[in-house]
């Protein structure tokens, strides 16, 4: 056999079919890879309503002070038009951080800014209580915050990762 390069000329050939397999099993990892990435923040579309049930059927939350859209604007700076749907429920005493915000926006973008905000409610309520509070710092620090698809979560005081487990099983 004749080589078109040279014998030691640094050219591979592809003398078997062996690393074209290799090349496609590469190429077809990296597309599903690829795809679990970009579908890794979605989440099912499941109506307010059905979240609300679910969530309110805890007592954990029920002792808590249902609030509304003035609260809302108050403390996230969210305007209820703006959503598809809420439920917030705060401590009745100004002394505790315990509380639970569940938003549904309309879309990706509208998720993110209510994100936002409620991760600047959080650094907010992290320095009001911080050098004094330090049973409130620790369920600060341990606050849920985060967003799956058009859905955000805030959740923060002693069932806090409870109530974000039962937010994401739902979704």
């Amino acid at each position: 056999m004749a080589y078109l390069y040279g014998k030691n000329s640094g050219v591979i050939t592809m003398g078997s079919k062996k690393y074209l397999f290799i090349k496609i099993g590469m190429v077809a990892f990296l597309a599903v890879y690829l795809f679990l990435i970009y579908t890794s923040d979605s989440a099912k579309d499941v109506p307010m309503e059905e979240i609300a049930a679910s969530i309110e059927s805890e007592e954990t939350v029920t002792a808590l002070k249902k609030r509304g859209r003035t609260d809302l604007k108050r403390y996230y700076q969210l305007s209820e038009d703006s959503l598809e749907g809420y439920l917030f429920y705060k401590a009745v005493s100004p002394m505790s951080v315990e509380e639970l915000l569940i938003i549904k926006a309309p879309d990706k973008h509208q998720a993110d800014i209510a994100c936002d905000n409620a991760r600047s409610h959080l650094d907010s309520q992290k320095q009001v209580f911080q050098g004094y509070g330090t049973d409130q710092m620790a369920f600060l620090n341990e606050a849920a915050v985060e967003s799956k698809g058009n859905y955000v979560i805030y959740a923060c005081g002693p069932n806090a990762q409870k109530w974000r487990e039962i937010f994401l099983s739902l979704i």
